[in-house]
């Protein structure tokens, strides 16, 4: 297997990664008396949890699609890695506007949550710049 199927591979795989990372805390926190915390919680920031979300997964679209050949694979890859860049700044924006709320003292684990999902984000953008600089070699 070529640099150029794992680089793709592995984009693909970040962005689903980064977005079962953001989706957790909906799956772990339940209660009522949560719920307006966590709608505050996904709401920070310019874009909120929802922009990185929209982002992650159009970037998984735009590298999944590139090698189908309907248009310039070229622009495509070089679509993919602004969207990767922006995944990983709107998450960066998101984690440091959020503000602490009385369910991270339940919740220990939120505190990182955060940080980890701009951390599993990095890789979308340097898989993307890998697999354009691959294609274009």
């Amino acid at each position: 297997m070529e640099l150029r199927d794992i680089s793709r591979r592995a984009g693909i795989a970040a962005g689903v990664v980064t977005v079962l990372a953001l989706a957790a805390p909906y799956a772990v926190v339940s209660g009522g008396e949560y719920a307006t915390q966590l709608a505050g919680y996904y709401a920070s920031g310019p874009l909120g949890a929802a922009g990185v979300a929209l982002f992650a997964l159009l970037g998984v679209v735009v590298i999944a699609s590139v090698e189908r050949g309907n248009l310039d694979p070229g622009t495509l890859a070089g679509v993919a890695v602004m969207l990767g860049v922006a995944t990983t700044l709107s998450a960066a924006l998101w984690a440091t506007a959020i503000e602490p709320t009385t369910m991270f003292a339940d919740h220990r684990w939120l505190e990182w949550h955060a940080r980890a999902v701009v951390a599993l984000s990095v890789p979308l953008p340097a898989s993307a710049a890998v697999y354009a600089r691959e294609l274009l070699a």
